[in-house]
């Protein structure tokens, strides 16, 4: 399908060409060079965001559009300028996906994840978060309702790439990839095995990973933990100022903390409560418990912990 440019009228084979085209004709969103105003940058994406409230889920690709040139327009601007911008429409945008991917599938917001696909230029596109967030609320939706088969693999290599991608300072959009856990099992894209290859270089990111792999199978996950921990266990150590240096092992455990309690659950994707949306109810299986228990045993942090542990006590 062939996408055409709303400005300059010149039509291109794939989204990522769209959006990576330089456009002659585009006009700066900006009502002047030097303004600061957030209002001069959002009026277009109000725009496409009441279209998309009507009813024409085509203008969400124009929405996401707006809203990374207003954010381009705001850093060129001002060093920091794009919060103005980005604060007030990241749910936004990403509820006007979530609320098209309802009714068109993973094809539209497919066709989004690959126009700005993080490993175009090896950088991560300012509107990702937003787009993020909208793949990782698909991605635990559809592993509820339909299984872990009928999630996309391009959802999971997306959210996959952001994560490889990122810089370790943007916070935001890293954090919108946790719902990658929610992939675990999947018979075509081996979860585990990337959690594995990223976890020495990028520990912060696997373990909530893993704590969202733990809802969506705690079996499987109580597998992947082992592996991580003692079958193939990942090196390197961190300092916090608690002391001696904690192992990377030791910091992986610090996933299932939450599990024992109703009250724990992951708080992302953000601006979503996906176990309140989808009636989702979890209950820790004695036998994955007892896994936990041995699993810390074996890898021999139970002097650390009092005799009467709970799994809140693995929290760091």
């Amino acid at each position: 399908m062939a996408h055409e440019c709303d400005d300059c009228g010149e039509t291109f084979e794939t989204l990522s060409r769209l959006r990576l085209h330089e456009c002659s004709d585009t006009e700066s969103v900006l009502q002047s060079e030097d303004s600061t105003e957030a209002g001069g940058l959002t009026d277009e994406i109000d725009d496409h965001l009441d279209r998309v409230d009507d009813g024409d889920l085509t203008a969400v690709h124009n929405a996401v559009a707006a809203f990374e040139t207003a954010l381009s327009e705001a850093v060129d601007i001002d060093d920091g300028g794009d919060r103005e911008v980005f604060w007030p429409y990241y749910e936004r945008v990403a509820d006007a996906l979530d609320d098209a991917t309802h009714s068109e599938g993973w094809t539209l917001l497919g066709d989004v994840a690959a126009a700005y696909d993080p490993t175009v230029e090896n950088d991560v596109p300012l509107a990702t978060p937003a787009i993020a967030n909208a793949v990782g609320r698909h991605v635990i939706r559809t592993r509820v309702t339909d299984g872990v088969e009928a999630i996309p693999v391009a959802a999971l290599t997306y959210l996959d790439d952001v994560a490889v991608t990122a810089e370790d300072t943007e916070d935001v959009v890293r954090e919108e990839t946790h719902a990658y856990g929610w992939g675990i099992g999947h018979p075509d894209h081996a979860v585990v095995d990337r959690l594995h290859d990223r976890a020495s270089e990028d520990i912060f990111l696997v373990n909530p990973m893993l704590e969202h792999a733990f809802y969506a199978d705690q079996h499987a996950a109580i597998d992947g933990l082992e592996r991580l921990v003692l079958d193939e266990p990942i090196e390197g150590t961190l300092s916090w100022g608690l002391g001696d240096d904690i192992p990377y092992t030791r910091y992986l455990l610090d996933c299932v903390y939450g599990l024992g309690t109703d009250d724990q659950w992951p708080t992302t994707p953000r601006n979503w409560s996906w176990h309140d949306e989808l009636d989702y109810t979890f209950e820790l299986d004695d036998a994955v418990e007892q896994r936990i228990r041995q699993l810390v045993a074996d890898a021999g942090f139970e002097s650390e912990l009092p005799d009467d542990w709970r799994l809140r006590d693995l929290g760091l």
